[in-house]
């Protein structure tokens, strides 16, 4: 039986790394064609969807958040729902490889990886748009791609997330924790990056410090120093 196990375990590695070389081909092949794009990597409730958007309305691009998790469905033929449950939510350790395996024939987190940056590549080529989260600035041509990391201390977000969703303080912060904790994991397992690096970035925002017309502000401009022929 720890034969077996070992043997799963083994050949779900090289899955990953498979996956991991997939990507990182994708990469080269597409970054000679992408163009200026905005990535936004975001703690839990630091407003950065918020901002996202506005920043894509004032430069008339796309916003692509929810909808993103759509176009893998699409590029997948699957259900988004299905989709969804996979989206920047990490399974851990042995339950992540033994779903992969009881998955064989059906949508698991290695066609979502696969998909998902064959769809973020895509919208590079046609350039304009502003992601929110699932890996887009590991994907992406960082050379033709504004990188953006919005964070707030966790107090001031746990109090954000008590009025938004009723809970109480204490469990606002769990809640916080929580959710950070999952995308982090699921960028270590996707991408073999820690997201919370400042190095992965051009430009982080502290909501907690700056008001958020201010963090607009400061990205629109970041984003037109950056690629002014095409802003």
């Amino acid at each position: 039986m720890t034969g077996s196990i070992e043997w799963l375990v083994d050949q779900q590695i090289r899955r990953w790394q498979e996956e991991r070389r997939i990507v990182e081909r994708q990469n080269r092949l597409g970054a000679a064609l992408q163009r200026p794009m905005i990535t936004i990597s975001r703690q839990f409730a630091s407003r950065g969807a918020e901002i996202g958007q506005a920043v894509a309305e004032r430069l008339g691009f796309h916003f692509y958040s929810q909808e993103l998790i759509h176009r893998v469905a699409a590029e997948a033929h699957v259900r988004a729902s299905v989709v969804a449950t996979l989206d920047e939510r990490a399974q851990s350790g042995i339950a992540h490889w033994i779903t992969s395996m009881m998955q064989r024939g059906r949508f698991a987190s290695s066609d979502y990886l696969r998909n998902l940056s064959r769809v973020v590549m895509t919208l590079g080529r046609h350039g304009q748009g502003v992601i929110m989260g699932r890996g887009g600035q590991f994907i992406l041509d960082p050379e033709r791609t504004l990188r953006v990391r919005v964070i707030a201390p966790l107090e001031t977000r746990a109090e954000r997330v008590a009025q938004r969703e009723r809970l109480t303080l204490d469990q606002a912060r769990t809640r916080c924790v929580s959710v950070d904790a999952e995308r982090e994991t699921f960028h270590r397992q996707s991408f073999g990056e820690d997201i919370t690096k400042p190095a992965h970035y051009d430009l982080v925002l502290n909501s907690g410090v700056l008001p958020v017309e201010s963090c607009i502000g400061l990205l629109v401009s970041a984003f037109q120093t950056r690629f002014p022929s095409d802003s």
